[in-house]
């Protein structure tokens, strides 16, 4: 294989591996016409198309994504054996982009970011809010920590952890409504949702009971969406760790104690098991260090 081949092959596999020209050449040291000629002169080499591009459009042709699959790894393989070829520890470099719903980013996220930036300065990393992976290749996310199991193909997931959760109210709201008796009572109630989920399952004696949430009050935020209950907008799903402070200053009350809640589960996901960039597998590992460390302790405490 010549010099110039491999040299566009590589070209082809940062263009790809970034989303396209522009991003690539943010961190490549390459310009966009450079990325974007590298490819074109590859595609003349091996005989195919292997990306569909125009002004809105940066998509791989079945050539282009088995090219890309069989070579992206090796030279990311090289790269990081080059990173590594003294005992020092590793320099990372370029950006993290991670999704996940706000409450973490205020529980754990920032500070983790902020940490890890300090150890690899010319790490950006940046944090978008969302409970899902629907745009989780528009805005070429790297890491996403996520309320429910994405079905999204070409994405890998690890459960991160799940928490118990409790209905809540004010005692305002109480006052003013009256506490439910059961399950099927929250629906003459006004609920709360702080994501996307269309319905709540609980078990209540022995059977499973699926309520449709239709909410009051929606707001893409389970901090917002607490702090509604606390103002007495409604009854809320929260989980039981950030209800126990709130009750004991008299701001909610737990209701229907004896029914068992859906309890809330936390997913990480990334977009490939082997093409992961070294920055983004050495920031998505210190999250599970992190989150182990702490059930860990936990467990200890109890």
């Amino acid at each position: 294989m010549k010099a110039k081949e491999m040299s566009n092959l590589y070209w082809f596999c940062q263009a790809v591996g970034f989303g396209g020209f522009a991003a690539a050449s943010h961190h490549v040291g390459a310009s966009a016409p450079t990325l974007s000629r590298a490819v074109s002169q590859l595609e003349q080499q091996v005989g195919e198309k292997l990306i569909h591009r125009n002004a809105k459009q940066f998509q791989l042709t079945t050539a282009g994504e088995e090219y890309y699959q069989r070579f992206a790894g090796l030279f990311m393989a090289l790269q990081e054996q080059w990173g590594q070829r003294s005992n020092v520890q590793p320099t990372y470099s370029g950006d993290v982009h991670v999704s996940c719903p706000e409450p973490f980013a205020d529980y754990f996220l920032q500070g983790l970011a902020i940490d890890f930036m300090a150890q690899h300065p010319q790490v950006r990393i940046y944090i978008h809010f969302a409970s899902d992976t629907e745009h989780f290749f528009d805005e070429h996310i790297d890491l996403a920590i996520v309320t429910r199991a994405t079905e999204a193909p070409h994405l890998v997931q690890k459960r991160l952890f799940s928490s118990e959760t409790a209905l809540a109210a004010s005692p305002s709201y109480l006052a003013s409504h009256g506490s439910p008796a059961s399950v099927e009572e929250l629906l003459n109630h006004d609920l709360l949702a702080g994501n996307t989920q269309q319905s709540w399952l609980f078990n209540q004696a022995g059977e499973s009971i699926r309520i449709p949430l239709k909410p009051k009050y929606f707001v893409n935020s389970l901090r917002l969406s607490i702090q509604a209950a606390c103002d007495g907008v409604g009854i809320c799903l929260m989980p039981k760790d950030n209800l126990h402070a709130l009750q004991s200053q008299g701001l909610l009350t737990q209701v229907l104690a004896e029914v068992e809640c859906p309890a809330g589960v936390a997913y990480m996901v990334w977009a490939d098991r082997k093409l992961i960039p070294a920055r983004v597998a050495a920031f998505r590992d210190l999250i599970f260090d992190h989150l182990q460390a702490k059930t860990i302790l936990s467990s200890i405490g109890d």
